[in-house]
């Protein structure tokens, strides 16, 4: 067989199996996670010709949503169609780590087994968001830096072009790639077609942000796109400590240490790399550490387990590397024998194991409930939950007044209802822009014959609920009656 073809078979396989393992992963999961109704709901939305900050409110750049809700309009409103879009996009990061692992000369036993290992690294926090969708770009990013790393104007243009593609995804996350991208290159040297290297780059970046400038003012949406993701982000006061993942004394807490230490390493091996004008024949040493550093600064400001693992996905792929690099080069030939041996066993029983418990779970999941649920058949759902949404969705339905739900969970309720509010299905701090809970209080009181469902006091609110306006609502409106575990309140 030529090694084409077999490279090929590799690569399908490879796809085949990861988009498997995904699908096992993501669609038995019950309907729970808010990030993920809130992104369905923006892609819904889109499809339904509202347009992102005028029409509905998010805080972040829009490509994502529009390339899902051009999904949606095609194949239909369901969550379902976004899971099995996210099946996709998952089987593009590990397929792409896998050839980043290949192209850095690491065997295809070794770069299948450590894919596998990513793999479970992210699995039970996988589901398809805007930040995978950069992690996504990066490691495509990292990838033809290794293969195709040249000074070309239309090399450089496309590279500017994909890095300008990541603040389209998220802007404050994507400037930083964006700046990586190009200023790296002065790291290598500092001469004239390293200067022209960086303004073709630079041009490609400007490229989809200028489009996407001339659309937000064809579509009168600058003004509303400054209040939400400029303004209103400075009222978005919500942190989780870096610290709270080193304290949870599991791997995550030992990773979250591994990750840093790792990139501090990465450092110095660069610095004095620098020093010995060695950088140029160990130019995939700097091109992992910057792209590693660029992702892992999306950290902040919430760092749970969540964000930890997207932003530290290529320094563990790079970790990775280097441990596989130090066992392939083994000087020893006996050893190096019967590790590629028993690597042949633990890889082959591995990624088996994996096929098999992952073709278990889809069985499992085509023989589980489903939602009866407008926009979420083919869901996996708790009795408790279904039930709760069609008892509050009758009495809403059923009422003449306007409903609101101020609450994170307002989407979850009204998706089926094919109803949107404003501000209130999205109803988080940071989330509502620049003029914040004050806003939001007095659009209340210009309000009329409308009804306000606020969470009764023994249910736990979302750490991220605006709770000034929950408080002026319970001490300033009249409560009528209660709705499953909501107290209805009457203007």
């Amino acid at each position: 067989m030529k090694e084409k073809t077999k490279v090929k078979l590799i690569d399908i396989f490879f796809i085949i199996i990861a988009m498997v393992l995904f699908a096992a992963t993501v669609l038995p999961r019950n309907l729970e996670n808010l990030d993920e109704i809130w992104n369905f709901n923006f892609a819904r939305n889109i499809s339904n010709g509202l347009l992102p900050y005028k029409d509905f409110n998010m805080l972040q750049t829009p490509l994502l949503s529009f390339i899902l809700g051009g999904i949606l309009k095609l194949f239909g409103q369901e969550l379902f169609v976004m899971r099995i879009a996210s099946l996709v996009l998952g089987a593009g990061i590990l397929f792409i780590a896998f050839k980043i692992l290949r192209e850095l000369k690491i065997n295809t036993k070794w770069s299948i087994f450590s894919s596998a290992l990513l793999f479970l690294f992210i699995k039970d926090s996988f589901y398809i968001d805007y930040n995978y969708a950069i992690l996504f770009v990066t490691l495509l990013l990292i990838y033809i830096e290794l293969k195709y790393k040249n000074y070309s104007v239309k090399y450089n243009v496309l590279i500017g072009l994909l890095a300008g593609i990541t603040i389209l995804l998220k802007q404050s996350t994507g400037i930083i790639i964006s700046a990586i991208t190009v200023l790296y290159l002065l790291l290598e040297k500092r001469d004239k077609e390293t200067l022209k290297a960086i303004l073709y780059r630079v041009t490609g970046v400007l490229i989809p942000c200028i489009i996407f400038v001339i659309y937000l003012f064809l579509t009168n949406s600058m003004s509303s796109f400054i209040d939400y993701c400029i303004l209103g982000i400075g009222t978005f006061q919500n942190t989780i400590s870096y610290l709270k993942l080193l304290r949870e004394k599991d791997l995550t807490a030992f990773l979250a240490l591994l990750v840093p230490v790792t990139l501090i390493i990465l450092l110095v091996i660069n610095l004095l790399h620098v020093k010995q004008g060695k950088l140029k024949e160990n130019i995939q040493d700097i091109i992992l550490f910057v792209f590693s550093l660029g992702q892992f600064i999306m950290i902040y400001p919430i760092s749970d387990d969540i964000h930890f693992k997207i932003a530290a996905f290529p320094t563990i792929m790079a970790i990775l590397y280097y441990v596989c690099k130090n066992i392939q080069e083994l000087k020893n030939i006996k050893l190096s024998i019967f590790i590629e041996h028993f690597m042949n066993i633990i890889t082959i029983s591995f990624v088996g194991l994996l096929i098999l418990e992952s073709i278990n779970d889809i069985y499992l999941y085509s023989q589980t409930d489903k939602s009866i649920l407008k926009h979420f058949s083919n869901i996996p759902i708790s009795s408790t939950l279904q039930d709760r949404i069609i008892e509050v969705d009758n009495f809403i339905q059923n009422e003449k007044k306007n409903v609101y739900i101020l609450d994170s969970e307002a989407a979850v309720y009204m998706i089926p209802l094919d109803r949107y509010n404003k501000d209130f299905d999205m109803f988080l701090k940071g989330n509502l822009g620049q003029a914040s809970e004050e806003g939001q209080i007095e659009k209340i009181k210009n309000m009329k014959d409308t009804l306000i469902l606020i969470k009764n006091n023994k249910i736990p609110l979302n750490w991220q609920t605006p709770k000034e306006v929950i408080t002026y609502v319970k001490e300033n409106l009249r409560k009528v009656g209660t709705v499953s575990f909501f107290d209805i309140y009457e203007l």
